[in-house]
């Protein structure tokens, strides 16, 4: 009798062949003879900690989704709420509110209440202090709106909005302006289907698909990080996910989240999830339900707004630090997640970040001035072509396992490689925004100014805290 091993022995196995991989891939140095180990491994930092990074999330996806290797479940975690009808979950479908805070928005109002023209009758909208006609037009449009005497900023003028809905609305959608929902109109909605699965599973939380417009290369690179943050990187969190700008909650466990937050608009989102899961509650991922948001168009707004997320991950980290704790009290994998890849790899390796930026720059600079014929600096171990050369090479090949793990389809997949052979160079120039951002964290914590004022600081917020949101 001829014999095989069970599919799940088999999946469980692939894991462990790719840590295998990886080890050959991180101690072989086939481009960079000669070259000192130490440089070696920091030039290939980045390629070490998303590569291992990539791998331990992948195991523990399959882990909580029942080893599933090609068809995994959409959820991040196993539901089991009974088998319904739509006609029976139309029914039992529990009052649910879409809410969303605008500031002068004018002039994409009307496209903003195009988009979510299905969903009128349930979307909640708090003015939130507009110096145009937004509110006129609001009130003009006939939708649900409150409004807003100061400029709270999101999750202020959220939790104003949630004392403002119907007593029986049990679930809050909350949503951002520039967001649309992919969603097919008919008796029962995607939205509606998801709504009512996490209704039936009592967590607090639920975080969707998010995709990028791809509108032009920069947004493309961004739909790949997004892709990636979400099919691998909160997939694999099964019930300990982070919610990001748009998410479902249950309205007691938000109500709950923002009565504790300090209602900054930094890392606003990674607050709510510390808060909740250090509470004991549960939120995890569906990738059913997809929201399409417009990326930053040019480097100067990408690179504003990524200075506000780092310098907001480092903010939120260390005031939320008996939270985290908590969070990583879950399991190994959530002390992997919450202590080891946040506090070790993204804050505390930093600084060798840097220094890997800098060999890799030396070493491409070298390598054009070998093409050119040109002697533009000094030759030597720290300067060799190799060193980019190896670098670029593994994590490109990363990137392109990545994008098969993060896509639906062959057309999906298709749309998304163009970006791999460039991705490399848009995980490096990440290590920029991050550096001002920790630096802002430090000079503020030292009683100096930010040395980069990024777009969340408004002058508002200047004039209202005196100083800027710290």
């Amino acid at each position: 009798m001829r014999w095989r091993l069970p599919p799940s022995m088999l999946a469980a196995l692939v894991p462990v062949l790719l840590l295998a991989v990886w080890l050959g891939f991180a101690t072989t140095r086939p481009f960079t003879l000669g070259v000192h180990v130490t440089l070696y491994v920091l030039a290939n930092l980045i390629v070490f900690i998303d590569g291992l990074d990539l791998i331990l999330r992948v195991a523990f996806r399959w882990r909580q989704t029942g080893f599933r290797v090609w068809a995994s479940p959409p959820t991040s975690i196993r539901l089991d709420v009974g088998t319904f009808t739509p006609y029976q979950m139309k029914l039992h479908l529990r009052p649910y509110a879409l809410v969303v805070s605008v500031h002068n928005v004018a002039d994409e109002l009307d496209d903003f209440l195009e988009s979510l023209a299905p969903f009128r009758d349930r979307l909640w909208v708090i003015d939130d202090a507009s110096s145009d006609d937004t509110w006129i037009r609001l009130q003009q449009a006939g939708v649900h709106c409150v409004r807003g005497s100061t400029n709270r900023k999101k999750p202020g003028a959220i939790r104003e909005l949630l004392a403002h809905l119907p007593a029986d609305v049990a679930t809050v959608v909350v949503l951002d302006p520039d967001v649309r929902i992919l969603d097919g109109h008919g008796p029962l909605t995607t939205l509606d289907r998801v709504i009512f699965d996490f209704q039936g599973s009592g967590k607090a939380a639920v975080t969707p698909r998010v995709v990028v417009r791809k509108d032009g290369w920069l947004a493309r690179l961004q739909n790949f990080e997004y892709a990636i943050t979400c099919s691998i990187g909160r997939k694999s969190l099964a019930d300990h996910g982070i919610t990001s700008g748009v998410a479902i909650y249950r309205r007691d466990a938000l109500a709950m989240a923002l009565h504790r937050h300090n209602l900054s608009v930094y890392a606003e989102d990674f607050r709510n999830a510390l808060i909740l899961l250090g509470q004991g509650e549960s939120i995890y991922h569906d990738e059913r339900l997809v929201f399409e948001t417009e990326g930053k168009r040019t480097w100067g707004a990408w690179f504003s707004q990524r200075v506000g997320w780092f310098y907001g991950l480092l903010k939120v980290y260390a005031e939320q630090l008996s939270d985290v704790r908590r969070c990583a009290h879950g399991g190994p994998f959530y002390f992997y997640q919450f202590v080891v890849y946040m506090g070790v790899f993204a804050l505390l390796l930093h600084p060798l970040r840097l220094v890997s930026l800098a060999l890799l720059a030396l070493s491409t600079i070298n390598g054009a001035g070998v093409l050119l014929g040109l002697d533009w600096i000094p030759g030597g171990a720290a300067t060799t072509p190799a060193l980019f050369l190896a670098a670029y090479l593994k994590y490109t090949a990363l990137a392109l396992v990545a994008s098969t793990l993060v896509v639906g389809g062959v057309r999906e997949w298709l749309s998304l490689v163009p970006t791999v052979p460039i991705y490399f160079f848009y995980a490096l120039a990440l290590t920029v925004p991050a550096t001002f951002g920790y630096l802002n964290w430090l000079s503020l914590r030292l009683g100096g100014g930010r040395i980069y004022r990024d777009h969340y600081e408004t002058e508002s917020s200047v004039r209202r805290n005196g100083g800027g949101d710290q």
